[in-house]
């Protein structure tokens, strides 16, 4: 038995040592290879390390004793960004990518220049090891915010009324999207949690040829959904799949080695050895400090905005028991009544209550429509746009303010394209099911409001409930 066991740990042993053994030979590489290098270096140097001088002096200007999810995201910086194109292209098409374009045609002329200077190397390897060790900390750091964000579940947070009352087709193709997730929150936490085993397989340089692979493959599917639906998010995520493919390159010819031609192999990949006390010293606090602040901290913090301020609606509570849909009883217009009709420009057709400070209401006119998902970390919760972005068909969302003691509110458009339209009404509740409004819209007319709640069932969920009993 023992002599059994004896076997396996002898044959891992010789790949170790056949392993070890080709990291110290001094390989040459082909002109063709170390210009592939040179162009790829200066390329992914460009699009992983921030170059912004403000980058770095924030880390000695944040307030430190107050911290939030916000300053993270900012502190896991970015790349190069020389400009962005003000077209629908530059935002959602080939134009979006005129920075990488930019980065690629420098690198292509840093490369030729290396080319001129450089005769003697005969290959790169500490430099590849330290580029690709570069790009993989630099995916994981960024991914951290989308990570935590699902994990504890506000980057979608729950469907809100207001989008159960919305016609399908009113709602953008971004918009579709991002409420998928929003009625399955399950999901979106599994994927938290494989966007985190991603984090963890790139941390270590053991696993971190299974978490390019796994970049690939999840967050390249991201990627492909979001230039389906103009999720907006698309260039970030496509950094994922290009910065895994580069991680996993240098596995490659020991992968198809194994799978294709179904012969024993190890990987041949270089590791910097650290052999100096100083050298170990900062790698080991370096790869300390980003567990305990881009994971550990950036956790937490994800946690404590989640349990008391979810960034995506307003933090400030409704009216209490409010919550719902209603019907549009009465409505007058300068003390003239205005009957119920479809096509009417002024007269509300619904109204929805969420349990936060937001209501919205129907009428028959269009407007501008505000596409971005309300995606962001915003502080003030009447630009925390959730709700409303992406939302057409005439259903219009703003952020209210109650006095509680004066019965009054104040309403503020969420539509960053209207931010002048503030309605000021008084408002009484005779009964627990039926508010009254009254008061003056933008345009200084006054308004008078009986709205009265109804009970709706939506099949959405209760298909859902059954299935689960």
């Amino acid at each position: 038995m023992s002599q059994t066991l004896e076997l396996p740990r002898q044959a891992a042993q010789k790949e170790k040592s056949i392993s070890e053994a080709n990291a110290k030979k001094e390989i040459t590489w082909s002109p063709g290879q170390k210009f592939a290098f040179r162009l790829a270096f200066i390329f992914f140097f460009l699009l992983f390390v921030p170059l912004d001088f403000n980058y770095y002096r924030q880390w000695f200007t944040l307030d430190w004793s107050n911290v939030h999810i916000r300053d993270i995201g900012m502190l896991a910086g970015r790349g190069a960004y020389f400009l962005s194109l003000k077209t629908e292209s530059g935002q959602f098409g080939l134009g979006s990518y005129v920075n990488w374009g930019i980065s690629f045609l420098i690198a292509l002329a840093g490369a030729l220049v290396w080319t001129a200077i450089d005769k003697k190397s005969r290959n790169y390897r500490v430099l590849y090891y330290f580029i690709t060790a570069a790009v993989s900390f630099g995916l994981l750091i960024r991914l951290q915010g989308l990570t935590f964000s699902k994990i504890f579940p506000s980057q979608m947070p729950e469907l809100a009324v207001t989008q159960l009352n919305t016609p399908f087709g009113d709602f953008t193709s971004q918009k579709h999207y991002w409420i998928q997730f929003s009625f399955v929150p399950g999901y979106e936490i599994f994927a938290g949690f494989a966007e985190l085993t991603i984090m963890l397989l790139l941390f270590f340089r053991r696993t971190r040829a299974w978490g390019a692979a796994l970049a690939i493959a999840m967050v390249g599917n991201i990627a492909i959904a979001n230039h389906v639906y103009d999720g907006g998010v698309h260039v970030l995520a496509m950094l994922y799949p290009l910065g895994g493919a580069f991680i996993l390159w240098r596995y490659m010819p020991a992968i198809y080695k194994l799978l294709i031609r179904e012969e024993n192999t190890a990987p041949n990949v270089y590791h910097y050895p650290y052999s100096r006390k100083w050298e170990k010293w900062l790698r080991v606090s370096f790869k300390a400090f980003v567990f305990l602040f881009f994971i550990v901290f950036s956790a937490y913090l994800h946690w404590h905005n989640y349990t008391y301020d979810s960034y995506k609606v307003p933090a400030r509570a409704g009216l209490p028991g409010s919550r719902g849909i209603y019907n549009v009883t009465e409505f007058r217009l300068n003390n003239n009544v205005v009957p119920y009709s479809p096509v009417d420009k002024n007269r509300w057709q619904d109204v929805a209550f969420e349990k936060w400070s937001t209501i919205s209401f129907t009428v028959f006119d269009s407007f501008w429509i505000h596409g971005e998902a309300g995606r962001g970390k915003q502080f003030k919760d009447v630009d925390r746009t959730y709700e409303s972005a992406g939302t057409g068909g005439g259903r219009r969302h703003y952020y209210y303010e109650q006095d509680e003691a004066k019965h009054t509110l104040v309403l503020y458009n969420k539509n960053k394209e209207y931010k002048s339209d503030i309605l000021h009404f008084n408002y009484s509740r005779p009964s627990p099911t039926r508010i009254i409004l009254n008061g003056l819209n933008s345009n200084r007319d006054s308004v008078y409001v009986v709205l009265d709640k109804t009970e709706k069932k939506y099949p959405l969920y209760e298909s859902v409930n059954r299935t689960e009993e």
